[in-house]
């Protein structure tokens, strides 16, 4: 069993979650780029988890995309990000790396 303070998205496999409202928060970011080696730098869009897949937890949510940051923050600004359980599944594809977010 592995003990981890993060929810981590698994290629198309749906992730379920509720977030803590107002936790939202872009924090300066930096990290290896795999395929080059270089050090990168760039924003990650932050947020704590309290329900992941029916469960309570204590976790956190992050990602470097900003198309999946751009679709969240809408439902951030309106409220629906809070009030409904946001499923989100990863279909990595390299660049075209896609994410679908449904809100129930």
């Amino acid at each position: 069993m592995v003990l981890a303070n993060y929810v981590k998205l698994e290629p198309e496999k749906e992730k379920v979650m509720r977030f803590v409202p107002a936790s939202w928060a872009v924090v300066p970011h930096t990290w290896k780029d795999p395929k080059t080696g270089r050090l990168k730098t760039g924003r990650r869009l932050s947020l704590d988890v309290l329900e992941e897949d029916y469960l309570p937890v204590s976790k956190g949510f992050s990602t470097l995309s900003e198309k999946l940051a751009a679709r969240l923050e809408i439902a951030h600004l309106n409220g629906d990000l809070y009030r409904y359980r946001v499923g989100i599944k990863w279909t990595p594809n390299d660049l075209a790396t896609e994410y679908q977010v449904r809100y129930f």
